[in-house]
């Protein structure tokens, strides 16, 4: 690791800017104009409280919420019930029924609760049924006739569907995608507030810049007043009056063009921090009072690629993609299994009413009547006395290539190209943290390089002036040292504002990709709502029971 040290002269140059930020505050005053004084993390927790393209991305966790408990809703119990009348007159169809045919009117009711259980894949189904007839049928043994039940089913699968269903995975992925889109939003933080520290830098470079084009605008036009009195005494001929002047004009629109580098950037760093919704914070002036950190250790670039994809959060959503896509494989390897299921029930009735007592042959005469209640029903339906139960198996399989085989070999390839995108993503990531890290080193190197030829023109300035002074220099050799200083000034600026911005980048880029640049963006999730259905066990073809 290498230490780079702080250059008097650049923290010199970057204080200067409280002089020029002063005399503008007290002009903003003068108009109205407030002037914020904005530390960097000031502006760094402003970003991450105002800023909307941070607020859009965090809406993103809620959406992935959202179709959490939408995925959870599969195993939501589902409250069922049904309550009708009904009267239907049967056709006279044998010589039993009479001339007018049947007459059969009922008031019934079913209630059920169904469930999909979180394992294994099984459903069970809770039901109650009641019904109230009235018939004038003549072989009718009850009129009316009360009859009560309830049925308990459940649904077991034991190969496709027992290990993963449908339900689990959009619940498995949609959880991991919750995570990934957390992990979104702390990436995003981590840009933004890189954003925000680039900006704040090129603003306050921009304003030092200001600073070095009005005192270079004030070395012209001090040359320009000495060239005057010179004329004005017959030393020197007018041309070098003309040619301070047009150096006058040059320089002052170079100090027009600062200064409207300086508001673009003022305003760079305003859209990244202004709340929205306060208009105020547009007429705002900004002032940078931070100076910029320069020097300390240097990273170590031949150790960064060892050790440099512990904190990437898009290499971590990557992996929640491979992950996403490993239960994907799991779900058809499940899928492509036979169909395979325990169906088992068991269902107890009661039944009531007026009862008819008959003598004599078939049909028999009516000679009384029995009277059972409601309470007579439920004593035969939970005492079990007309008890119904099934148990058995169901199998499916399809013949030939199935959909479920077609998935599972489409998500196997899916998985394999997810393994080297993220071997691809690895080797990025060491390449710009590399690149970052030299960048680092070279614009250190660059700052004292800068530093030394803005000490060297500096010095000729002073050389030539005094020259200048004693007539043993020419304006144009003079002019000529004052855009030497005024190159090398800006020069040592760029350096300055080139190694924060290494350094903003080099710290971002160990946990976030540049904005835009390549990101792994989470693989959708749109849930599919599945209907519960309701097993009713296993009974044979016009067996009687229910």
């Amino acid at each position: 690791m290498k230490t780079f040290s702080c250059p008097a002269r650049v923290v010199a140059l970057f204080m200067g800017v409280i002089t020029v930020l002063s005399a503008t505050g007290a002009s903003a005053q003068s108009d109205g104009r407030e002037t914020l004084q904005l530390t960097l993390d000031e502006a760094v927790r402003r970003a991450v409280e105002n800023n909307p393209d941070l607020a859009g991305v965090r809406f993103s966790t809620q959406i992935e919420s959202a179709r959490v408990s939408e995925s959870e809703s599969a195993y939501t119990p589902v409250f069922s019930t049904t309550v009708g009348a009904s009267s239907i007159v049967t056709p006279p169809s044998n010589f039993l029924l009479g001339e007018n045919g049947v007459d059969t009117k009922d008031l019934f009711s079913s209630t059920g609760v169904r469930q999909r259980l979180a394992w294994g894949g099984g459903t069970w189904n809770l039901s109650g049924d009641t019904s109230r007839t009235s018939s004038d049928n003549p072989l009718t043994s009850f009129d009316p006739s009360l009859q009560s039940g309830f049925q308990f089913a459940f649904s077991q699968p034991l190969l496709k569907d027992r290990k993963m269903d449908l339900a689990r995975q959009q619940t498995i992925v949609s959880r991991r995608n919750l995570e990934t889109a957390e992990l979104r939003v702390r990436e995003s933080v981590v840009q933004t507030t890189a954003a925000v520290k680039q900006a704040y830098w090129t603003l306050k470079a921009t304003l030092a810049n200001v600073m070095v084009q009005q005192r270079s605008l004030e070395l012209a036009q001090e040359l320009a007043r000495q060239n005057k009195a010179r004329v004005d005494v017959g030393q020197t001929p007018p041309l070098d009056l003309l040619q301070a002047e047009a150096e006058v004009a040059q320089r002052r629109e170079n100090l027009i063009r600062a200064n409207t580098s300086a508001g673009d950037a003022e305003d760079r760093l305003r859209r990244l921090i202004m709340d929205p919704a306060d208009v105020s914070f547009w007429r705002m002036r900004i002032h940078p009072s931070d100076e910029p950190i320069v020097g300390g250790v240097l990273p170590d670039v031949d150790t960064i690629a060892a050790d440099g994809f512990a904190g990437r959060y898009d290499l971590a959503r990557a992996r929640k993609d491979l992950e996403n896509i490993a239960t994907t494989v799991d779900f058809f390897n499940d899928q492509k299994l036979p169909d395979v299921r325990l169906e088992t029930a068991f269902r107890s009735n009661g039944l009531g009413g007026t009862r008819f007592l008959r003598s004599g042959g078939f049909p028999g005469t009516v000679v009384g009547t029995v009277n059972r209640g409601y309470g007579s029903v439920l004593g035969d339906m939970f005492g079990s006395t007309y008890p119904a139960w099934s148990v058995g198996l169901t199998v499916n399989y399809s013949l030939g290539r199935s959909y479920e085989e077609a998935g599972l070999a489409r998500a196997q390839m899916e998985r394999r190209q997810a393994t080297q995108r993220i071997a691809s993503l690895q080797l990025q990531i060491a390449e710009t943290l590399r690149q970052a890290a030299r960048q680092v080193h070279s614009t250190a190197q660059r700052i004292e390089a800068a530093r030394a030829g803005e000490t060297v023109a500096r010095q000729r300035l002073d050389v030539e002036q005094r020259r200048y002074e004693v007539g043993l220099s020419t304006s144009f050799l003079v002019t000529q040292a004052q855009r030497d200083l005024l190159q090398t000034e800006v020069n040592l600026l760029q350096a300055t504002l080139d190694h924060q911005s290494a350094l903003v980048s080099f710290e971002a880029l160990q946990q976030a990709p540049p904005l835009g640049a390549g990101e792994v963006e989470p693989r959708g999730s749109n849930i599919v709502a599945l209907p519960i259905s309701a097993p009713q066990g296993l009974f044979r073809a016009g067996a009687t029971g229910f």
